[in-house]
């Protein structure tokens, strides 16, 4: 009798261990913003500081929001955390178009001219009516060499998705983030020149 329960036993838990999940996808922002050209000012160094942002954001889950309703996509991604992408990013395309003579990264000891810091107050996808949308929300500001702000704006990009999934939500994202990455160059050549 004992034998015909851990059989039955073993035969239950059998089957639900033969049942796989779907691998989880990863996803990056395609830097395709990259092709943007900035201007070389007469700044000798700026130094590029890591993201701030609330422990949501700064995790590697795919934030939507229904209403009251919080959450994350069970089998999508990010592959970096939304901070770290836009760290290097923006750290890659500063070096790479020389806006200042020297564009440092954050664990740079030394002084500079000045610092860039950012905070990423929204980075998510929205539904509303059966429709969804991305909206990513970041301040910006300019510290001189003594930590003082010179200079500080807030954009706030709002793209709609072709599909209400975590694909649509990350081509929506790439295209926010090219129209965020476009009007931050233009005010950071402004108030480095």
């Amino acid at each position: 009798m004992k034998l015909t329960y851990l059989l039955l036993i073993v035969l239950l838990f059998g089957g639900c261990a033969t049942k796989t999940l779907p691998p989880i996808k990863k996803y990056t922002i395609d830097e395709n913003f990259k092709k943007i050209t900035l201007h070389v000012t007469n700044c000798k160094s700026i130094k590029v500081e890591f993201p701030k942002s609330s422990d949501e954001i700064f995790s590697k889950n795919i934030i939507y929001k229904k209403g009251i309703e919080k959450n994350s996509y069970y089998f999508s991604k990010w592959y970096e955390t939304p901070n770290e992408m836009l760290y290097n990013s923006i750290l890659s395309l500063l070096q790479t178009n020389s806006i200042c003579k020297m564009v440092l990264p954050e664990d740079f000891d030394g002084k500079s001219e000045f610092s860039l810091s950012m905070d990423i107050l929204e980075f998510a996808q929205k539904f509303s009516d059966g429709k969804s949308y991305v909206q990513i929300r970041v301040l910006f500001y300019i510290r001189d060499k003594n930590g003082n702000i010179t200079s500080q704006r807030f954009f706030n990009k709002t793209v709609k998705c072709r599909s209400n999934d975590a694909v649509g939500a990350v081509k929506a994202f790439n295209k926010a983030l090219k129209q965020l990455m476009q009007d931050f160059t233009i005010w950071l050549e402004q108030v480095l020149t």
